[in-house]
């Protein structure tokens, strides 16, 4: 097959990690074990282990991407020294895909690696050389389910915000820790994992300049303009600094995404509509018939955005039904 000429102005950037990997396992294991003076304010699932699962979700991402929009130039697949099996050097550059080490972005701030912490590594992917002023990020488990058009994402100079306006709730320390509690709860006897999303959301939002009101976004691919967070850094090194420090998810960080958003907001420069065409699919907390309905609605194409989080948990029937459908859409994309 020919190689494919790419020439738009847009890059993809994906994080990903295999934790079933024992010497990433092994690192994980003793930067957990270390003590640390942050360990008072970490998340209390930011740790665990279904975080670091590998459910081949990505083979999809990276499928879903190249199908349904063609016009990205590069895809960039940020990575703790690994690379997935899939991904074999022919298809890297048939693709234009390119694996970036965490040691790239984090060039001359070594003291925050190894990091087990996608806040903390989030941070640092505008540094990636070579990157597009308008980038889209995603994790590995968003898939795009129909095709897609650059003005989805960007749009005369702007970027396409999803999601309202919501006020702003004050987090007390004694909230936070009722909130962890709750977390560890919830994950030992119900399997459900929780981020404490909207916390992440409104800090980002206030250091944006917002005080009272928030935009929150829901999980969709969130598209940035890097030279905004190159500037915004660049002018807070101290910030950056202090949110590239934790090791594992803490509740006193922000995130890029949610400040990207809200500098732009406050630039005027988002365009907003709802996230009508985005869907997530969670097998730690929908009910089989919740999954096969929301199954349907992919099968329809009524949706664009598609996020699969606790595949490992989804009903054996849901996910087999689940993974026959990705695999008769994007089998043999790449």
């Amino acid at each position: 097959m020919a190689e494919t000429n790419y020439s738009s102005s847009v890059d993809a950037v994906i994080t990903w990690v295999d934790g079933s990997d024992p010497v990433h396992a092994e690192k994980r294991a003793e930067a957990l074990n270390k003590p640390d003076n942050a360990d008072e304010k970490r998340l209390s699932t930011g740790h665990h282990k279904t975080r670091f699962l590998d459910n081949g979700e990505l083979y999809y991402s990276i499928a879903s991407l190249r199908k349904f929009a063609p016009w990205i130039r590069k895809i960039f697949i940020v990575t703790d020294n690994q690379v997935p099996d899939f991904l074999t050097p022919e298809l890297q550059k048939r693709h234009n895909i390119h694996i970036i080490d965490h040691t790239t972005i984090f060039d001359s701030y070594e003291w925050a690696l190894p990091t087990f912490n996608s806040l903390t590594i989030e941070t640092a992917i505008w540094r990636i050389p070579g990157l597009s002023n308008q980038l889209i990020y995603l994790n590995d488990d968003f898939i795009l389910t129909v095709p897609v058009k650059i003005d989805d994402f960007f749009q005369n100079g702007r970027i396409v915000l999803r999601g309202k306006w919501k006020k702003v709730i004050h987090y007390s320390p004694a909230r936070i820790r009722l909130n962890n509690l709750l977390s560890r709860f919830l994950k030992r006897f119900f399997g459900i994992t929780r981020s404490l999303n909207l916390l992440l959301q409104i800090r980002s939002a206030r250091l944006a300049g917002f005080k009272k009101k928030y935009f929150y976004t829901p999980h969709v691919p969130h598209p940035i303009k890097t030279e905004t967070v190159k500037n915004f850094y660049s002018n807070h090194q101290g910030l950056f600094e202090e949110n590239i420090r934790y090791k594992f998810r803490n509740t006193d960080q922000h995130t890029l995404q949610y400040l990207a958003n809200h500098l732009e907001l406050q630039n005027g420069n988002a365009q907003i509509q709802p996230p009508d065409d985005a869907l997530i699919i969670n097998g730690e907390t929908d009910f089989k018939f919740i999954i096969m309905s929301k199954i349907k609605k992919v099968e329809r194409g009524d949706l664009k955005f598609l996020c699969v989080q606790g595949f490992e948990a989804i009903q054996p029937e849901a996910q087999e039904k689940l993974n026959r459908l990705l695999k008769s859409m994007f089998s043999s994309v790449l």
